[in-house]
This record gives structure tokens, C-alpha cells and sequence, in this order.
């Protein structure tokens, strides 16, 4: 108690000398100015240092988002939305619309990203991965081996889209459309894919990520981020058991829950070998 008394009575002769020595006042106001005049920029960029990684994430995903409006407009005589979601989605699912399918969205190679707005580190790591592949497609590193793969692109679906009424618009996509996603859980071979087999993904992997547990949901099951790699290039072929054979898988070659890599350019170079079907895409690496 002595050691706080005496602190305290330190403190308040110091209060005292200040209210007695007039001169002392003014200088300590202008310091106190400066001070927060020199702290702000440090304060904004605090600040924006927040929220720059999300901005920069939603940014880059938005050049490339195809639009769920309408998913709620179900037509008479019709059993889906009319958004470009649901368009996308009507062409997947029937093998006799590929053409269509192909004409939309541009390319015969492309990846699929189901992203939210704030889906923090995750989506923004794979994020400068997929930047980084953009950027660097004809880096001397990447040239070679995407040469004759094809160009990049990227489709970005935002599952946590609402409406007007605060409804979820990617839900009501993913129950319209629950077919597709009962094919992509069991019946598109991924639990065969060298990709899947490396990481140790069975059926179950794809069934509780695509259609989930409870049959009376509502809600899509699948956790974001989430990318799909489409290939239309070439048909499937090989056994994924024979590490001699090439497997792709026409159409919906891989999908990704976690892009790998310590950095923007480890997570571009794993894209693109998910990209090319090499590596741990394109052979059995795990015993």
C-alpha cells in the first residue's frame, strides 16, 4: 500500500506542477494535436488492412460471377429458375446440351469457384492462387506445360446470394437442381479420380458435400470455398488403379476442397497441375 501511495502522490504533484506552470499547458495541447495528426495514417492503414484482403478477394471473384438472379422466378411448366445459374446447371446436367453448355460459358476448359462474400482466409488464398495462374499463364514456369491446354477461365458462384425477402438463392438452385448434385455425389466416377485417391477421398467425401445427411434440408450442405475443375476436351479414359493410364474424366475432372501451397505461387502451381491432370492429378503418388 505504501509503493501505491507513493506512486499516487508522484502523479499528483506532477498534475500540480502542470496547473501551476501556465507555459507548460499549451505545449502539451499542441503535442497531444500532433500526435494524433501523425497517428491517423497509422490508424487508416490498421484499418483498411482489415478489410484490403476481402475487397481484393471479392473484387478478383466478382470479374467473373455468374449472376443468380431469377433463381427465385420459377416459370409455369417450368421446374427451375431462370437465372444464369440455372442455365448453367440445365446444361451440365444433360450430356445432349455440352454444346450449349460449351457456347456459354466460352471455353472447353474452366474452373468453377463457389465462394461468399466473407469467406475469409480460405477464399483468399485460393484466390491469389488462382490470380497468380492468370497472371503468370505464359511465365516462363507455366508456358510449357499449358501450352496447348487452353486459356484460363474461371466461373464464380456465390452461394450466399439473397434476394429481396432475405432468401438464400443458391439453395433454392441447389433443390431445383437436386438431380445434378445426386450425379456429381455418386455417379460422375470422382471417388476414381488420381486427385481423389491421393487425398484419400471416398464416396462419402462427396456425397455429405453435395448432398449432405438430412434428406428434408433445405440448405445446400456444401462448405465454400469450393472449386470444380471442368474438362471437355478429351472423353474419359484409363482405370485410376493403373498409374500407367490417363484418367481424365470428361467434363467434371476434379474437385477441390483446399487448394494446397504455403503461398500465392505453390497454390498456381497446384491449379495447374489440376489444370494439365499432372502430378497427384495425373497419377497415384500415395502408397
Amino acid at each position: 500500500m505504501k509503493v501505491l501511495s507513493a506512486i499516487g502522490r508522484f502523479f499528483a504533484r506532477i498534475g500540480r506542477w502542470i496547473k501551476e506552470t501556465a507555459w507548460i499547458q499549451p505545449l502539451l495541447i499542441v503535442g497531444a494535436i500532433f500526435a494524433v495528426i501523425f497517428a491517423i495514417p497509422h490508424i487508416i492503414n490498421g484499418v483498411k488492412g482489415w478489410f484490403n484482403n476481402s475487397d481484393s478477394t471479392n473484387t478478383f471473384y466478382a470479374q467473373y460471377r455468374l449472376s443468380l438472379t431469377g433463381a427465385d422466378k420459377v416459370k409455369d411448366g417450368e421446374d427451375v429458375g431462370s437465372s444464369e445459374v440455372d442455365k448453367f446447371f440445365t446444361y451440365l446436367a444433360d450430356s445432349s446440351k455440352e454444346e450449349d453448355l460449351l457456347k456459354m460459358v466460352g471455353k472447353d476448359r474452366f474452373f468453377v469457384a463457389f465462394v461468399e462474400k466473407d469467406n475469409g482466409s480460405a477464399a483468399d488464398n485460393l484466390c491469389g492462387g488462382l490470380k497468380t495462374l492468370k497472371d503468370k499463364w505464359n511465365n516462363a514456369e507455366f508456358k510449357d506445360s499449358l501450352s496447348g491446354k487452353g486459356s484460363f477461365k474461371l466461373i464464380t458462384i456465390y452461394t450466399d446470394t439473397k434476394n429481396s425477402d432475405g432468401e438464400n438463392l443458391f439453395d433454392m438452385v441447389w433443390k431445383n437442381h437436386i438431380g445434378l448434385f445426386e450425379d456429381l455425389s455418386d455417379g460422375n466416377n470422382l471417388p476414381n479420380t488420381y486427385y481423389a485417391k491421393n487425398e484419400g477421398y471416398g464416396a462419402d467425401k462427396y456425397a455429405s458435400t453435395f448432398i449432405g445427411s438430412d434428406e428434408k434440408t433445405e440448405e445446400c450442405p456444401m462448405s465454400t470455398p469450393l472449386l470444380m475443375y471442368f474438362d471437355f476436351s478429351k472423353d474419359e479414359q484409363g482405370n485410376p488403379n493403373n498409374p500407367n493410364t490417363n484418367t481424365t474424366i470428361k467434363g467434371l475432372s476434379d474437385v477441390i476442397f483446399s487448394v494446397e501451397g504455403d503461398d500465392d505461387w505453390e497454390r498456381a502451381r497446384s491449379l495447374k497441375d489440376c489444370w494439365i491432370h499432372a502430378n497427384k492429378f495425373g497419377k497415384i503418388i500415395n502408397n
